[in-house]
């Protein structure tokens, strides 16, 4: 698989995180279940690069590996998993 993501942070700016693709890219979705699988594959493509930021972290000896993962796991669970409501997120699985 080949995917083109870019994450550019500038906590200056209202919106600090943007996230972009190639313009050619984005102008070939049509439909909604496209762009679903689009935004998949960009999830994917974000986590891989995470998992390995934080290998080369820790076979650096920068920082445990583990821990880097947990706090990456805290953040996620923190901002957008609702414990209240587990049924959401079950449904939004693909």
């Amino acid at each position: 698989m080949k995917n083109t993501l870019m994450i550019d942070m500038d906590t200056e700016r209202e919106d600090p995180i943007r996230i972009t693709k190639p313009e050619n890219i984005v102008e070939t979705i049509t439909d909604e279940e496209s762009a679903k699988k689009m935004v998949l594959n960009d999830l994917t493509t974000v986590c891989n690069a995470l998992g390995t930021l934080i290998k080369v972290g820790e076979d650096s000896n920068y920082f445990s590996g583990e821990k880097s993962a947990q706090m990456c796991i805290d953040y996620l669970k923190d901002n957008f998993v609702d414990v209240n409501n587990n049924e959401d997120y079950e449904e939004t699985l693909p």
